[in-house]
């Protein structure tokens, strides 16, 4: 344990809800009346975190008693190079406002470090806000010495369905609004399939993932191993255990000739604003075996069935793995907000730095 101003870095004790409202004040005092999604709900926590064999992993700052800081490092498995190396996805990050620029980032991190270390991890991946202050804990963090690499740049992608609610929700100026409606990234679903009386799904290839397409989505999703620069390697639980989890994640397949040849995983996320709406956040793509006339009518099915989920839009992140052409076809359009993704590489053997292509998660 390691101590810094009364306040004691620990393994996290728990407690999701209390979490949740320090993030949410540290956000509102941040984003003000802007939107920013609740990444800190306890049900989508439950379904990032609930798998984790070692407690150390999740790692919070504490000061009588109350949180102020958090941050998770996941264990993953990646694909790069032909070998599966043992890597973390680390993030959700958060402080309280009043401590801020103390120093108490950094010391969670270097916490991290010496546990990932100690467990042979092999990098561990982040993502950063551009222009974010937290860029600044980074050049303090390689100032030291630590090995922090850039991969690329991750843009977001967005099509909304209901502009009215957006925009009563969301702090965005009328200009926006207006190249919103000219880009088209506010037109209703193109119906797939006529005569279909409007209930979804109209695509007769489409529907809800079973847990017996399992295998099928897991050599899917496994194959992007060798074929991409960077890529999750999958065991089975795991896989399944992302793909459906009840008021968190769902998924779409495709099937054809008996077999899924097809998938698109998102999480349901609550974006707090004005209002309180909720979004999809596409998280795993396998659509590479569809003809680009399939591709286009998955996209507009799964765009049919956050709708019908009262979904007011939809986001995806260009991380290179596959092409997004059907989505831009379907009038996604790049929104205003990019993240970059950064490894901490241990490994002396490794570098990702330049990597462009990853197919892990965003959060």
């Amino acid at each position: 344990m390691s101590d810094l101003t009364g306040v004691s870095i620990e393994p996290f004790r728990g407690d999701l809800e209390g979490l949740e409202r320090m993030a949410h004040t540290s956000w509102r005092d941040e984003y003000g009346v802007s939107s920013f999604p609740n990444l800190y709900r306890p049900a989508f926590l439950r379904y990032l975190l609930g798998r984790l064999e070692h407690p150390d992993h999740l790692l919070a700052a504490y000061r009588e008693g109350e949180i102020v800081c958090f941050l998770a490092n996941l264990p993953h498995r990646f694909y790069y190079r032909d070998k599966v190396y043992q890597g973390l996805w680390s993030g959700l990050m958060v402080s309280r406002k009043e401590w801020l620029r103390k120093g108490l980032a950094a010391a969670i991190i270097r916490e991290a470090v010496r546990i990932n270390d100690r467990y042979r991890r092999d990098f561990s991946l982040a993502t950063f806000e551009t222009g974010h202050r937290s860029t600044r804990v980074l050049e303090k963090l390689r100032a030291e010495g630590q090995r922090i690499e850039r991969l690329h740049r991750v843009r977001v992608l967005a099509r909304i369905l209901d502009l009215r609610r957006v925009a009563a929700s969301e702090n965005i100026k009328p200009w926006e609004i207006a190249a919103v409606k000219v880009l088209g990234g506010d037109r209703p679903p193109k119906p797939v399939r006529r005569g279909s009386g409007g209930a979804w799904p109209s695509n007769p290839n489409v529907r809800e993932y079973r847990e017996t397409d399992l295998d099928d989505c897991l050599a899917l999703f496994n194959a992007y191993g060798g074929t991409v620069q960077l890529a999750r390697a999958w065991e089975r639980e795991e896989l399944g255990w992302e793909l459906a989890f009840p008021d968190v994640s769902r998924t779409l397949v495709w099937e054809k000739d008996g077999r899924v040849q097809g998938a698109i995983n998102f999480i349901l996320h609550d974006h707090l604003g004005r209002t309180r709406e909720r979004w999809a956040w596409i998280n795993h793509v396998s659509y590479d075996a569809l003809s680009f006339r399939e591709r286009s009518a998955f996209v507009q099915a799964l765009l049919e069935f956050v709708r019908a989920l009262d979904g007011i839009g939809v986001i995806e992140w260009t991380k290179g793995y596959y092409s997004p052409s059907a989505f831009y076809r379907a009038h996604f359009f790049p929104y205003f907000r990019a993240v970059d993704l950064y490894s901490w590489t241990f490994n002396p053997e490794l570098s990702l730095a330049g990597v462009r292509e990853c197919n892990e998660i965003v959060v």
